[in-house]
């Protein structure tokens, strides 16, 4: 129940960003904006709802919900619709795209639902790096699909421009590339600080930095595809689409990390492998 009322406050967040856009595209401003406040306000909503989960499920069971990637989807969610809240909630074709896919991550997360967890937390991850570690990584993975977004834009608007009133986009200027560098420089500190805290919880749980697990490895790769992109952006001679099309390619990997990973037969058994039922 509380689930489908998380998916409705998203849903009709994107049919109102929709019909904002719209109205403002006909040239209807007012209209339009208050259509873009009513979107921002079920984003809010819906991260509420989804965080009120979490909270209740840590309260009921005493563990920390990130256990299954049931729960790890849930807590994405939220962090995607904290992060445009944070750093967007004025550019609607931004609360447009994060609610429609904050919309596909909850529809992932219904084929992966799980019951009642009846295991207590492994012993591995009863740790203090626990949390942490989860957290800053999810916050960084939903400030790099606000960049991955923002890319996408920049390959259409590769130029600082004002922008006609009334265009669909919902904003009057905007540099998308560099809007892109905040989030990726954001996403980047966050993921950093994920691996670190990630190499020392496996210090103290399994004796090793680094056991070169699938999801590690590929951990490490996204790492390096946007430590490539803080340095190619200050090389003399970088095109700007250059730099959209690594923001975009990051978020791929990003993406295979999270999820095309638990597919590879060698994930199956390990360290990282989300608790089943």
């Amino acid at each position: 129940m509380i689930y489908n009322l998380m998916v409705l406050a998203y849903f009709l967040s994107a049919a109102a960003f929709t019909i904002g856009m719209f109205l403002v595209w006909r040239k209807k401003l007012k209209p339009g904006k208050i259509f873009h406040v009513m979107g921002t306000l079920l984003v809010a909503i819906g991260m509420l709802i989804g965080a009120g989960m979490m909270t209740y499920s840590w309260m009921m069971t005493g563990e920390p919900p990130f256990q299954t990637l049931y729960q790890s989807l849930v807590f994405f969610s939220v962090s995607t619709a904290a992060v445009y809240l944070v750093s967007s909630r004025k550019i609607p074709i931004m609360g447009w795209a994060s609610a429609g896919f904050i919309l596909l991550i909850l529809a992932y997360a219904y084929l992966k639902q799980d019951g009642e967890l009846t295991q207590r937390i492994p012993p591995a991850l009863q740790s203090a790096w626990f949390v942490p570690h989860v957290v800053v990584y999810f916050l960084g993975y939903a400030a790099l699909f606000v960049a991955f977004v923002a890319s996408i834009l920049a390959l259409f608007f590769p130029d600082p421009k004002q922008l006609q009133e009334g265009n669909p986009l919902g904003v009057a200027m905007r540099d998308f590339n560099l809007f892109a560098y905040k989030g990726i420089a954001f996403g980047f500190a966050m993921i950093s600080a994920g691996l670190l805290l990630g190499a020392a919880w496996a210090k103290f749980a399994w004796g090793d930095w680094w056991s070169w697990d699938p999801k590690e490895n590929w951990a490490l790769i996204t790492w390096l595809i946007y430590a490539a992109y803080m340095h190619l952006r200050f090389l003399p001679g970088m095109s700007k689409r250059s730099l959209a099309w690594f923001s975009i390619i990051g978020f791929i990997a990003v993406m295979f990390t999270y999820l095309g990973v638990n597919y590879l037969p060698a994930a199956q058994d390990a360290l990282h492998a989300y608790q089943q039922n």
